[in-house]
């Protein structure tokens, strides 16, 4: 028991403590979305940025010639690619709003250790 307490001793650090006063200011939108282009998981949300914005290039275009279409079959071939690469497109940010929301619940579980160790400290 004793050797787990001096791991959590050691571990509440001058680091820890400036990310515990940091996280009371809270981190805004663009804060956490550049969260996600950093870490382990970095090469996937690049990818999946560069790929959501190619869709959406995509799909502007798609409008644009379903707007400009003569036949009625091109027009309903054009609109289909829309409505696909406009999905496309919702998946892809549903993707980068789930791992900024799994960014920030480890961060909260990061804080409520850091918590955990203050009270600990506290109490000896």
């Amino acid at each position: 028991m004793s050797m787990f307490k001096s791991e959590w001793d050691e571990s509440l650090s001058a680091e820890d403590k400036a990310f515990l006063s940091d996280l009371e200011n809270g981190r805004g939108l663009f804060e956490q979305l550049g969260a996600t282009l950093q870490g382990p998981m970095r090469f996937w949300s690049y990818l999946i940025t560069f790929t959501t914005f190619l869709m959406f290039i995509a799909t502007v275009y798609s409008g644009w010639q379903a707007f400009h279409a003569v036949e009625l079959r091109e027009t309903i071939l054009w609109s289909a690619a829309v409505i696909v690469l406009f999905m496309m497109v919702g998946f892809s940010k549903n993707w980068l709003f789930e791992r900024m929301n799994l960014l920030s619940v480890l961060t909260e579980l990061k804080a409520l250790e850091l918590r955990v160790v203050q009270l600990s400290e506290r109490e000896n």
